[in-house]
């Protein structure tokens, strides 16, 4: 069956063929393979630090039409990349192990509306995206700090995050910080543990029954009519994201 990459980041228009994620967690890297999508595996950042060295929201920022932007040092995710042919533009600054260093790629873009901290998103990625709308906001993980529901919507704990999005005309759903596991620190985001596998469908690494706004995030989804399927029925697991880049090309599209 016919693909084509995703034009517009996150964002499908129809259902996935290829995903980029970590493959830390075989569990979850498995359940998104038995639902027929390709997993391309991150590879590891020796300058990350070691629980987040796998996260794909921190380790590429994919601008969509076959093109992402990849810190310099991660030649050999480059080459994995472009292996399934996404081109790559390399920053001249390698990634760092604390803030800001670390979040130059961590970009989140709904259809033509781009949030990010200036001052810690990698100038390649500001000047390639210089041509979408710009809402500057405190927060340097933006990609992770939000989930993408649809073009108008989006899920976060994030209060800056969900303040300017608003402002922008998203609806959000702000939900409590924390509840989401992630190794080594206190708790990770709502956005490293889902992704988009079709316009209709949300894919999370664990159960919404492990959030207290679980049912609130049902619900959100259920009036955008947006199905929530679980990876696993454990807790929700931050990976660094679920990156839908190809999806099915079809004769009516």
């Amino acid at each position: 069956m016919p693909e084509r990459f995703l034009h517009s980041p996150n964002l499908p228009q129809s259902r996935v063929s290829m995903v980029l994620l970590s493959p830390e967690y075989p569990a979850v890297f498995q359940s998104v393979q038995k639902l027929g999508i390709r997993a391309i595996a991150t590879t590891s950042s020796q300058n990350l630090p070691d629980p987040i060295r796998y996260h794909g929201d921190m380790l590429c920022c994919y601008l969509g039409d076959g093109f992402a932007v990849v810190p310099h040092g991660e030649e050999e995710l480059a080459r994995r990349l472009n292996y399934f042919d996404i081109q790559t533009i390399v920053t001249q600054t390698p990634l760092g192990k604390c803030y800001p260093e670390d979040a130059p790629c961590n970009i989140l873009q709904i259809a033509e509306k781009v949030f990010w901290n200036p001052k810690s998103a990698a100038p390649e990625i500001q000047q390639q995206l210089a041509e979408k709308q710009h809402f500057a906001v405190a927060q340097g993980y933006t990609r992770c700090a939000a989930a993408v529901v649809d073009a108008n919507s989006l899920i976060t704990a994030d209060r800056g995050v969900s303040r300017t999005a608003q402002k922008a005309g998203i609806e959000v759903l702000e939900i409590q910080p924390g509840h989401i596991q992630l190794p080594g620190y206190e708790y990770g985001f709502i956005g490293g543990c889902c992704g988009l596998a079709a316009p209709d469908e949300l894919l999370f690494t664990g159960s919404l029954k492990s959030h207290p706004d679980g049912r609130r995030i049902q619900e959100f989804l259920q009036q955008r009519n947006i199905t929530a399927i679980e990876l696993t029925d454990g807790p929700l697991l931050d990976i660094g994201g679920i990156l839908p880049i190809r999806e099915i090309a079809y004769d009516d599209d």
